[in-house]
C-alpha cells in the first residue's frame, strides 16, 4: 500500500465508555483513513451512574471522523456485558462483510498493521486451515529478518483480522462434552505439552461453567477446530487498557502493556506460506504466563517445591502458571530477549531477577 492509496478493508471498532481511548484509536487510524468502519458498542450499566454520559461521549467520537468514510453502527441501548456484546456484534459484522480488521478501543496499532493485515487476509483467503490474523507478537520480534508472517496455533485478539467464513466456522465448533474426556479431546490435536495443558484447563473450565471470557473461548474454539493463527514477526499493536478501568486485565504490572508497537516488516515478494512454528507457540505462551505473575518470589518458592517433588496442595491452574519458574532455564532467555528490546520496569526487572536466580545450577546461591 502506497501513501494516499484508498484502504478498502473494513475496520471494526469495539467501544464502550472510554471516550479518551476511542479518540486515541481514531487518531491512529487517521494515518490510513479506512473507507468503511463498523462500530460496536454496549449499553450503559444500570449499576454505574456515570455510564450513560460516558457511553454517549465515546459514541460521539465517531462523529469526529472527517476523512471520506462510511460508518455503520451497531449500538445496544441496554448493557449486554462485554462477552455477549462483542460476540453478537461480530456476528452482525460478519453478516455484512466477508472480512474485517478488528480493534477494541484500548488497542493502538502501528499504522502498518492495517495494510499488513489486509495483505495476510488476501494471501490466506483460500486457506481453510487459517482462523485468525494476529498483529500482536508477545515476543516483540521473532523469526528471520525476511519473514513477513509466522504460522502458529496460539492466537491473540489484541488487534486481529479474520474472514466471515472463518468466524462462522469457529463459532460453530462445539465445546460441550464430558468433563472427564477433556484430555482426550485436546490430545487429538497433537499440541506442544504446554499448549495442551493450557487448553485442557480452559476446556475444563468451560465444561464446568466457569469460563465466560469471549476471547479465550474464541481462541479455544479455533484451536480445537484445528485452525492456525497467522502472526506478524514484529509486534504491531499495543494494549493501553491494562489497569483498573479494564474489564478483566486489572494487573497494573502486566509487562504486556510495555511492549511497543513497531513497523511491520516488508511483505515478501513471494506469497509462499511458511510451515507452523511450534517454538514460537511455546515461547509466546510462556511469556504470557510470566506477564501475569504477581509475586515472583513466591512463585520461585512454589516452583522449587514442585521440582523437589514435595507434596503440597497447589491448584492445577496455579501449577500451570508456575511452569515458567519450574522451567526457568527455558523462560529466562525469553525475558532477556524482551529486556534486550528495551522492555523494563521495576516489576519486570524483579521478575527477571527471580527467574535468573531460579535458573542457576542446583546448589548455588539464589
Amino acid at each position: 500500500m502506497k501513501p494516499g492509496d484508498p484502504f478498502d478493508t473494513p475496520v471494526v471498532l469495539i467501544l464502550f465508555n472510554r471516550p479518551h481511548r476511542i479518540r486515541e484509536l481514531v487518531q491512529t487510524l487517521r494515518v490510513i483513513q479506512p473507507r468503511r468502519i463498523l462500530a460496536i458498542a454496549d449499553g450503559p450499566r444500570a449499576s454505574h451512574p456515570s455510564d450513560p454520559n460516558a457511553c454517549r461521549l465515546a459514541r460521539s467520537v465517531l462523529d469526529e471522523i472527517d476523512w471520506p468514510c462510511s460508518i455503520e453502527r451497531e449500538f445496544s441501548e441496554i448493557n449486554l456485558g462485554c462477552d455477549q456484546r462483542i460476540v453478537t456484534g461480530l456476528n452482525w459484522v460478519f453478516s455484512r462483510v466477508d472480512r474485517a480488521i478488528v480493534l477494541e478501543d484500548d488497542i493502538l496499532p502501528h499504522p502498518s498493521f492495517l495494510p499488513w493485515a489486509a495483505a495476510m487476509l488476501d494471501r490466506f483467503d483460500e486457506d481453510p486451515s487459517v482462523g485468525i490474523i494476529c498483529g500482536r507478537n508477545p515476543l516483540g520480534w521473532w523469526g528471520s529478518p525476511d519473514q513477513d508472517h509466522i504460522r502458529a496455533r496460539f492466537g491473540s485478539i489484541w488487534g486481529w483480522a479474520g474472514t466471515a467464513k472463518a468466524w462462522q466456522r469457529i463459532q460453530a465448533h462445539p465445546l460441550d462434552g464430558d468433563p472427564n474426556q477433556v484430555a482426550t479431546d485436546v490430545g487429538r490435536l497433537n499440541l506442544d505439552p504446554l499448549l495442551a495443558a493450557h487448553w485442557t484447563l480452559a476446556l475444563q473450565m468451560f465444561r464446568r461453567g466457569e469460563l465466560a471470557a469471549w476471547d479465550v473461548i474464541f481462541c479455544l474454539r479455533a484451536c480445537l477446530a484445528g485452525l492456525d493463527a497467522i502472526h506478524s514477526p514484529v509486534n504491531l499493536t499495543r494494549n493501553t487498557g491494562i489497569g483498573p478501568d479494564a474489564t478483566r486485565t486489572f494487573f497494573d504490572d502486566d509487562f504486556s502493556a510495555l511492549l511497543d508497537a513497531r513497523e511491520a516488516r516488508p511483505l515478501r515478494t513471494s506469497s509462499a506460506q511458511l510451515p507452523g512454528d511450534p517454538i514460537f507457540d511455546r515461547a509466546a505462551l510462556m511469556v504470557q504466563l510470566l506477564a501475569r505473575c504477581r509475586n515472583p518470589v513466591m512463585a520461585v518458592r512454589l516452583a522449587r517445591l514442585i521440582q523437589r517433588g514435595t507434596q503440597v496442595p497447589i491448584h492445577e491452574a496455579t501449577r500451570h502458571h508456575l511452569t515458567p519458574f519450574v522451567l526457568a532455564d527455558e523462560s529466562r532467555p525469553l525475558l532477556e530477549h524482551l529486556a534486550a528490546q528495551g522492555l523494563a520496569s521495576p516489576s519486570f526487572d524483579q521478575l527477571l531477577q527471580a527467574v535468573r536466580g531460579q535458573s542457576r545450577p542446583h546448589g548455588t546461591a539464589s
